[in-house]
């Protein structure tokens, strides 16, 4: 038998019908809840073409409240990573430090960077050492002018200053200290310029100094002494020879001492060459005379070196601008462009001025002085036995309180056994500007072991951008900015473009020459 049909109820809407009619009786109120709102306000005088609706809320469940939905949640909630790629937003990277010189500004994040050795230490770097390294015409000198000296000036920091670059017949630096009103000081062979004594009393003859502090001992006269010795010979001296310029030196030093005057490397060469017959007796009653022989070829280099390569630099007693230098100004600018790259006298006289400085800051290192050496052209320092003595002192730089700045060029260049690649690799901050060969971009990247891929970014880099790696951190990129008095103090095209220096200008207005 068939089913009876079954029959639906037309009074009972089925039920896709009925959701239809709730929403269209929700919005039929909800319109009539605008209207009538818009109706008090134009009958208050607003005009109706100004009048906007206002929907009313969304209506809150009872499900949703039973747990919180609608209300902050102190805790947590699980999520997955494909969730929360959403929340992945960019962060930015941290500053370099919140105390210190600024250098420029972060090109990824667009802050203030902060590049201070003496800040970072401590946190950031074990040491304090600086290396800055890239091409010509890439902004190198502007910024150690400006980072390294101006506003190290205004740190209330000390500035040394080897100027080895000519510009316009004087040193780089000379329109910076003369705008600042330090003194250049001017180093020439012959005798007509400044002279700092290899044997000057400030550095030290036993390691000893007055107000220093206990295990801070620079280089002192002999190891600066046999250092220029074995460069002049062209090898290493023997225990003879080193034996008999010890005895000579102390011999030299006992007789200024008791005549109140200053022995110079012309009294060390005359001592070897024609010593005293009591100079031997320290050897013992056998090897007395003999000994008197010892230091015959060590005697004629001195002498060779203090009537040619040297003269005039190192073998007279220390000029008082030279001895007085580290009190008239905070800045002292050492004008070393008109001494020859031939030879020894401009390795002499750097490294000699690095050991007279370390003895120095050693026999005030109580005071806690910082002081900033920037050495243009590191690599005349580093070779020979003259750069073993600089780089002696560079392990001292914590003790003394001082902080290192050389440049360089071409890594690439340098041998791996190279003493300048050596002192690039000790520094604790590498600033690193463009290269536009890709061996030395390469050579680079592998020193100081940068991520794959940098050579491209040294390579691309323009002029006042560089690459910065401090301590163990991730390097950043930088923009270097300066002020437009720094701008002019920092000039260094006036012989390409032909327009003179403001500084110049002055000079020549005042003294009668450019």
């Amino acid at each position: 038998m068939p089913e009876k049909p079954t029959t639906r109820s037309s009074a009972v809407p089925h039920r896709p019908a009925r959701r239809t009619l709730q929403r269209r009786h929700r919005k039929i109120l909800q319109d009539n809840n605008i209207e009538n709102q818009a109706t008090q306000l134009v009958g208050k005088g607003v005009s109706p073409g100004s009048v906007v609706g206002r929907r009313p809320g969304p209506r809150r469940r009872r499900i949703f409240d039973k747990y919180g939905w609608y209300e902050v949640r102190p805790e947590g909630a699980w999520s997955t990573t494909r969730q929360a790629e959403a929340w992945n937003l960019a962060t930015n990277r941290r500053r370099t430090r919140q105390d210190g010189v600024l250098a420029g500004l972060n090109t990824m994040t667009q802050t203030l960077e902060i590049v201070d050795a003496f800040a970072a230490y401590g946190t950031d770097t074990s040491g304090i050492n600086i290396v800055v390294i890239g091409d010509i015409g890439r902004g190198k000198s502007s910024w150690i002018k400006t980072v390294c000296v101006l506003r190290q000036l205004v740190a209330g920091r000390q500035v040394v200053v080897l100027d080895r670059k000519p510009q316009a017949g004087r040193g780089e630096y000379t329109p910076l200290a003369q705008g600042l009103g330090a003194e250049s000081i001017r180093f020439r062979i012959g005798g007509s310029g400044a002279c700092l004594n290899l044997l000057d009393p400030a550095i030290s003859r036993g390691g000893d100094h007055d107000h220093g502090l206990e295990g801070i001992v620079p280089a002192g006269q002999e190891a600066l002494v046999l250092a220029v010795l074995t460069d002049a010979m062209g090898r290493e001296l023997d225990e003879k020879e080193k034996a008999a310029v010890g005895a000579a030196l102390l011999a030299v030093n006992t007789a200024a001492h008791a005549t109140g005057s200053e022995p110079v490397i012309r009294d060390l060469a005359m001592r070897l060459l024609d010593p005293r017959p009591a100079d031997g007796t320290s050897f013992g009653a056998r090897w007395s005379e003999r000994a008197l022989e010892w230091g015959l070829e060590p005697g004629l280099a001195l002498a060779r070196l203090a009537e040619r390569d040297l003269r005039g630099l190192v073998d007279s007693p220390t000029s008082p601008a030279v001895r007085d230098a580290l009190e008239t100004h905070p800045l002292v600018h050492f004008d070393l462009s008109a001494l020859p790259t031939d030879g020894p006298a401009l390795r002499v006289v750097m490294t000699a001025i690095n050991t007279w400085l370390a003895n120095r800051l050693a026999a005030r290192s109580s005071r806690y002085q910082q002081t900033i050496l920037i050495v243009e052209e590191g690599w005349h320092v580093a070779g020979g036995s003259t750069g073993e003595v600089f780089r002696a002192n560079l392990k001292l730089s914590r003790g003394l309180g001082l902080s290192t700045v050389s440049a360089f060029h071409h890594p690439a260049d340098q041998p791996a056994d190279s003493p300048a690649r050596a002192l690039m690799a000790e520094a604790s901050i590498v600033v690193l500007f463009g290269q536009s060969r890709a061996d030395d971009a390469a050579e680079t990247v592998r020193l100081y072991r940068l991520p794959g891929g940098t050579e491209d970014t040294l390579m691309q880099m323009g002029r006042g951008q560089s690459l910065i790696k401090i301590g163990s951190r991730d390097p950043f990129l930088l923009s270097h900015i300066r002020s437009p008095w720094e701008v002019e103090l920092t000039d260094t095209d006036s012989p390409i473009t032909g327009r003179p220096h403001p500084e110049a200008v002055v000079v020549h207005e005042a003294g009668g020459s450019s």
